[in-house]
């Protein structure tokens, strides 16, 4: 086995989830990443916990969005259910064969069952989880690498001393902790809004893998202005292009994309929260330089912020409620992020940062 994927399972088991005798681990995975799934396997039994293993096709996938009558489609899987309440640890792994198996499909439908499993996932983030993801060859495409040069660009993100990242993460943090308006100006860009008395969470690996960003909750009213997304969004093998939001006192009263507009609508039109901001994230990720069509890696890209509407993390203090959680991710070249007036970052890089340098 490439020692890559056993040093892999290891930040996940040890610095991710921190698995520990007795833990009842769930480990899910779709179509490739069967080598990652069998070290964390070993590694998590080693420490006397109990994994079990969940595959889920992603042809299987497509069937029960494509055959499932309606009402059964919009029903809470209780049994699904039951197992993410009897896990302690929750280890998944995106490893998707095909990238494109959900393009086709009714986008209400997709909505209706992010809805319907709403429940699930409200118990998967009360427990110790990550989210990581393996080399694939559909993955590589998207990023338009060859397969060599793929599996290098994700363990060069993935094998870092986490360490020196919380470090940066940390001083981020502690800026956004102490900030009440936050206002981002760019191409056909001048938005703010509030994150006063919300939490920022520094990912360096905790829950992400690989890991780099700072991120927490806007205030739910507090959004006006416009913001252009120069970057596409991907949602369930679609893309979203040149995307425009326009938000009064927190809500979005506009919205264009120069392609996927329908996907736009259907996920802005999702219920009431997906009309609101539920994420504002910073990127760290130094060795993240490309942008891939996986967010995953993407909102961590140096340089960048990302907003996502929706669903806000209980863990920032947010109240935003939705059944999706949609991010969408814009480069800062050119392009500046103020807090409380303050330049904190222009044209990607942290002002901040460079002026305790000069002191």
């Amino acid at each position: 086995m490439d020692e890559r994927i056993i040093k892999h399972a290891r930040i996940l088991v040890d610095h991710s989830t921190k698995v520990k005798a007795g833990d009842m681990v769930l480990i899910s995975y779709s179509d490739h990443g069967l080598d990652l799934v069998k070290a964390i396997y070993a590694l998590a039994s080693e420490r006397g916990a109990s994994p079990i293993i969940q595959q889920t096709p992603t042809e299987a996938l497509r069937s029960l969005y494509d055959l499932t009558p309606e009402i059964y489609l919009s029903r809470l899987p209780v049994h699904e259910l039951s197992t993410y309440t009897a896990s302690d640890v929750i280890i998944a792994i995106k490893g998707e064969e095909n990238l494109r198996a959900m393009r086709s499909l009714d986008k209400k439908r997709l909505s209706l069952r992010a809805q319907a499993t709403k429940p699930i996932k409200d118990v998967y983030l009360k427990k110790r989880w990550v989210v990581t993801q393996v080399p694939t060859p559909a993955y590589a495409q998207e990023a338009e690498m060859s397969m060599h040069e793929y599996e290098d660009f994700v363990f060069n993100a993935v094998l870092r001393d986490w360490r020196v990242d919380e470090n940066k993460l940390r001083a981020v943090e502690k800026l956004m902790e102490k900030t009440d308006e936050v206002r981002i100006t760019g191409k056909d860009t001048d938005l703010t809004f509030s994150i006063k008395g919300r939490k920022t969470i520094s990912d360096f690996g905790e829950h992400n893998v690989p890991w780099g960003e700072a991120f927490t909750a806007p205030v739910e009213d507090s959004a006006n202005g416009e913001i252009y997304f120069d970057l596409p969004s991907v949602r369930y093998g679609d893309e979203a292009r040149d995307i425009r939001l326009k938000f009064s006192k927190g809500e979005i009263v506009d919205y264009k994309a120069s392609k996927g507009e329908d996907l736009l609508k259907a996920m802005i039109e999702t219920d009431e929260g997906s009309h609101r901001l539920g994420e504002f994230g910073i990127g760290t990720n130094d060795n993240i330089t490309k942008f891939t069509r996986n967010i995953l890696f993407d909102e961590k890209m140096a340089g960048t912020i990302h907003l996502a509407i929706g669903f806000a993390y209980p863990d920032c203090h947010g109240k935003n409620q939705s059944a999706i959680h949609w991010d969408m991710i814009k480069t800062m070249k050119p392009g500046e992020v103020l807090f409380d007036g303050r330049l904190v970052m222009k044209d990607g890089v942290f002002t901040f940062m460079e002026e305790g340098k000069k002191r």
